[in-house]
């Protein structure tokens, strides 16, 4: 389902029978969107029969999106759902174009959801260890995972040694949780407490690990009250070293909105490849963090990802200079560029000529703007648009609100070492109904600031405090609170105004660093100090 398909009427004639062959449907929509032609495959994933004259596409799938593409020109991926079942299918939008290049009407590939996952799973065969690590965020220390068959897959260094100590029993216990939890498909608890070897209780956590309704296997985690003191300093130390380190997981890409899943497959999918690929979305949706997951995942996870951002290029004097640098930087990683300014048609015919041309990085390109064909070079316009993947706007994903906040709530009180336990479902159903123009990035900036401003009896972010803080000039950057250090008041400030400057000028950070009076440089250690992403939200 990669690939921008320019499927012309003449060809169409011409394979016919290939198409029909297709394991994914293939359907032709005119501009009207009404149906003109569809293969086997769409024929069975619709569940159509006979005559498709005068049937509209409006009439099989909900909301189909046909008229950005018919204006655009561009394709588009997402997830849609069958009229007649409400079955969730993969599709891709393509414009259809004439022997002439005149638009004709929409190419639309579809593929069930179900059907991409299993491919996915096939290709990438990680199911066992997602299911793992998703397990694991649990920070315990020591762990075993067993498989449907019971037998053990993985267990950690000091696991049965830690058991042994409790009693001689601890073997058929632990084995007899794993086989009930994999029974019951449900996770169990149990505390074991032997008094005559040690005071201190030890609990077995065993969770099932499932895959789209499928067993897969058991994980078991142990909980030693002896031991809690020493793992919280572990897993503090292992979230610094991951700081410094800058790395993403899959499982960084938070949600389980249906283009969320997507562009999580995807990006499983383009890791493997070579190829450039785009990610698109409107600003602060996490480009920059899904290039970054796209990089750990691939091979080159151990060599450098860098940072480049087409402002950069415009006003660089030399460019060759500069992609020489670009590649030294990150010679055998992966370089991400950031589309925020467009560049002139010689500089593109430099890139393009660069990217084609260096096997030594892997580039990702980022774009908050639908990408204008005239203004383009169209080697590097076809180049760029081949493989995408979408982001969808907070306002199209509501329904991961709740788990984004959590999120970032934990992300804060580590940060600002508070202890605030959550926030309240009134604030979250007021936050859903919000537009957030400047998506992720936006809500994270709302909250922090509500956890700044929050006392130290504070444990559950109200409503109360919403309109404290809604009451506030939105358009100025707010006071500090009375009730911090004077220099966490100082930086807070410095961080609010670099962000207001930031977003007056379009997140173009050569134009930020001239009206904030500094230099670029100076304006990256600044954000860099203040946890803001440098390529834009």
């Amino acid at each position: 389902m990669q690939g921008v398909m320019k499927i012309t009427a003449n060809m169409l004639d011409r394979y016919d029978h290939l198409f029909h062959n297709l394991p994914v449907g293939l359907l032709l929509v005119d501009k009207n969107d009404n149906i003109s032609y569809l293969n086997k495959s769409a024929q069975d994933i619709l569940y159509l029969n006979g005559d498709i004259s005068n049937i509209s596409i409006n009439e099989l799938l909900e909301n189909a999106t046909t008229i950005d593409v018919k204006q655009m020109h561009d394709p588009l991926e997402k997830c849609d759902v069958i009229k007649k079942n409400g079955k969730q299918v993969v599709t891709r939008y393509s414009p259809y174009l004439s022997e002439q290049g005149e638009l004709l009407g929409v190419i639309l590939l579809v593929e069930p959801l179900t059907r991409f996952h299993e491919r996915v799973s096939q290709l990438t065969n990680i199911d066992l260890v997602e299911g793992v690590l998703r397990e694991l965020r649990n920070s315990y220390t020591k762990f075993r995972v067993v498989l449907v068959d019971h037998s053990e897959w993985l267990s950690s260094d000091c696991w049965w040694n830690e058991l042994r100590t409790i009693s001689r029993h601890a073997d058929k216990w632990v084995h007899r949780l794993a086989e009930i939890a994999m029974k019951t498909r449900r996770e169990i608890r149990e505390t074991f407490q032997d008094n005559k070897i040690m005071s201190n209780h030890i609990e077995i956590i065993s969770k099932p690990i499932q895959r789209n309704g499928k067993l897969i296997g058991c994980v078991q985690f142990l909980n030693a009250d002896k031991l809690m003191d020493s793992e919280q300093e572990l897993q503090f130390a292992k979230k610094i070293i991951r700081k410094l380190e800058k790395t993403y997981r899959i499982d960084d890409i938070i949600g389980k909105s249906p283009a969320i899943n997507i562009a999580r497959e995807h990006a499983k999918l383009y890791a493997k490849m070579r190829t450039p690929i785009l990610i698109r979305g409107e600003k602060g949706t996490g480009k920059y963090m899904l290039a970054r997951v796209i990089h750990a995942l691939s091979d080159r996870y151990s060599h450098p990802f860098i940072r480049c951002n087409f402002s950069a290029l415009a006003s660089s004097s030399n460019l060759s200079t500069e992609l020489e640098r670009v590649l030294q930087s990150g010679r055998n990683g992966t370089v991400y560029f950031y589309m925020d300014e467009i560049i002139t048609k010689e500089k593109q015919e430099q890139l393009f000529e660069f990217v084609n041309n260096t096997d030594e990085l892997r580039v990702i390109f980022g774009s908050s703007q639908a990408l204008l064909s005239e203004h383009w070079k169209n080697s590097l316009y076809d180049m760029i648009q081949r493989y995408q993947i979408t982001l969808p706007a907070l306002s199209e994903r509501q329904e991961d609100i709740y788990l984004l906040v959590d999120m970032l709530l934990a992300k804060l009180n580590r940060q600002y070492h508070t202890n605030i336990s959550k926030v309240d479902k009134e604030v979250i159903e007021y936050w859903k109904k919000c537009e957030w123009s400047g998506n992720i990035a936006q809500l994270e900036r709302t909250l922090e600031k509500l956890v700044l401003e929050a006392d130290v009896f504070t444990n559950v972010i109200t409503k109360e405090q919403l309109k404290k803080n809604d009451l506030k000039e939105p358009h100025h950057v707010q006071r500090a609170s009375f009730n911090m250090p004077l220099q966490t008041a100082i930086d807070q400030f410095e961080k609010d105004y670099i962000l207001l400057a930031l977003q007056q000028q379009d997140f173009n950070k050569t134009k930020t660093a001239k009206s904030l009076g500094v230099s670029v440089r100076n304006l990256y250690y600044k954000m860099d100090k203040y946890n803001i992403d440098r390529g834009a939200p």
